[in-house]
C-alpha cells in the first residue's frame, strides 16, 4: 500500500483504489472469525491484531449459534470459512446477510465457491494461503462498504 498526501492507494481485486487515511488507520476495526480449525483461528487473531487497527472481538469454531454471538460482539466485519465441521459456511453467509448488516469476507481453501459466495452477498472471497496484506486491506475496505 502506498501513501500519497492524506490518502492510501491499494490494489483490490485487480483495481487500484484510494482509501482515506482517517477511515483506515484511526478507527479500530472489530473482526469476528468463524473457522473450524482452532490453530487457524488463533493464528489469524495474532496476525490481525499485530496490524494495530484490527481487533478480533469474537471467534467461533462452529457455525451453529454464530448469529447470537455476532449480535453480542457487534463486529464491523466477519471472516467466514466455506466449510465448517457442523454446518455449511455458505448457508451461514446467507443467514448473516439476511439478519445483520455486516460485510462478510469468505476465507477458504476452495476457489470453486467464489462466484456463488459473491452472489449470496459476500463482500469478498479470498483463498487461504495467499497474501496476508490482501486480507488486511479487504477487511479495511469491507468496513467502508456499509
Amino acid at each position: 500500500m502506498e501513501k500519497t498526501k492524506d490518502y492510501f492507494y491499494t490494489i483490490f481485486q485487480g483495481r487500484r483504489i484510494c482509501i482515506v487515511e482517517t477511515l483506515t488507520k484511526e478507527k479500530t476495526i472489530k473482526v469476528f472469525l468463524v473457522d473450524d480449525n482452532p490453530f487457524l483461528l488463533d493464528s489469524l487473531q495474532f496476525l490481525l491484531e499485530r496490524q494495530g487497527d484490527l481487533k478480533v472481538v469474537g471467534k467461533s469454531l462452529r457455525g451453529k449459534g454464530v448469529l447470537p454471538k455476532l449480535k453480542r460482539a457487534k463486529p464491523d466485519v466477519v471472516v467466514l470459512d466455506v466449510r465448517l465441521g457442523d454446518s455449511d459456511g455458505l448457508l451461514l453467509l446467507e443467514k448473516i446477510r439476511q439478519n445483520l448488516p455486516l460485510p462478510v469476507v469468505m476465507l477458504s481453501m476452495y476457489e470453486e465457491y467464489r462466484e456463488y459466495a459473491l452472489r449470496l452477498g459476500a463482500f469478498a472471497y479470498l483463498v487461504k494461503g495467499k497474501d496476508l496484506e490482501e486480507l488486511y486491506q479487504t477487511l479495511r475496505l469491507a468496513t467502508l462498504s456499509l
